[in-house]
């Protein structure tokens, strides 16, 4: 079958099923690693509050890669909403509706989200405020054709100084800083673990046949020794019953560095995270 060629994005094969992009534009975002840089738009000064808000337009590159225009998107850990935000930036940008469903348990994180929409003009998307494990629940199967989130970061009751020799030295340690973005409660890996393998199962199943799931997640350097927790998250992903189909890299090419362990011991300065993708088959 013939393609429809646009000068500018290339040709395009009605024989896609999943998107709307051009030849063109699907060679382009099949690389595995992400270098976009955290673009502060969309009030990135209010958003940044929350400890894991992601980059709204890489979110609309993903919705892009992963739907169709038409497509309803769920983020049952939404935080200030980069997901939806992406929503709202695809039709901004011409590139067709979609509508999205945002899950949060703490309100403030869905005013913030709210506020920014008002000021940017933006499609205020669906949110609930409520735990995502109950609130999933309450929806009807089979609704999504994309589940597209950011995990809050695992935390250890314990987290080592290691920026300086008097810290390690003195064995100074502090409560760990990556709380679940509004809890005080702090969990082990395991725990943070099996809540978000309960999280996945639930979204299984709203999310329609064939449908892709994409997941940011860090790995972590803590006390001393590196957590490989994208792995340790993909590998709960699939025992919850998602086939894994790539591991992208997101490289923030502005992301500060910081100097930690010298000059005794080699701690990376982290300026990547992972993205799973993962696919209901």
């Amino acid at each position: 079958m013939a393609s429809k060629k646009n000068e500018t994005r290339g040709g395009y094969d009605p024989r896609n099923k999943l998107n709307d992009l051009t030849g063109k534009e699907w060679k382009f975002f099949s690389k595995s690693v992400f270098n976009k840089h955290y673009n502060k738009h969309c009030q990135f000064e209010k958003r940044k509050q929350h400890g894991g808000n992601k980059p709204p337009l890489m979110c609309m590159d993903l919705i892009r890669i992963f739907t169709k225009s038409g497509a309803r998107i769920l983020d049952p850990l939404m935080g200030v909403g980069g997901t939806l935000l992406g929503a709202s930036l695809c039709e901004k940008n011409g590139r067709g509706r979609r509508t999205a469903l945002g899950i949060e348990i703490n309100p403030k994180w869905v005013e913030i989200y709210k506020e920014i929409c008002s000021l940017e003009g933006l499609e205020e998307q669906e949110t609930i405020i409520g735990d995502a494990t109950n609130k999933l629940d309450e929806i009807k199967d089979d609704q999504f054709d994309f589940v597209l989130t950011d995990v809050p970061y695992w935390n250890m009751d314990k987290l080592e100084h290691t920026r300086g020799a008097s810290n390690i030295q003195k064995g100074n340690v502090a409560a760990s800083i990556l709380q679940n973005f509004g809890s005080d409660k702090l969990t082990s890996k395991q725990e943070w673990l099996s809540t978000m393998k309960k999280v996945f199962e639930k979204t299984l199943s709203k999310l329609r046949h064939k449908g892709y799931c994409a997941v940011f997640v860090g790995d972590m350097y803590r006390g001393s020794q590196y957590h490989l927790l994208h792995a340790e998250l993909a590998r709960e992903l699939v025992e919850a019953g998602y086939v894994l189909k790539a591991n992208i890299v997101w490289y923030d090419v502005e992301r500060r560095l910081h100097v930690y362990g010298y000059p005794y011991a080699y701690v990376p300065s982290m300026v990547h995270q992972n993205i799973l993708i993962l696919r209901k088959e």
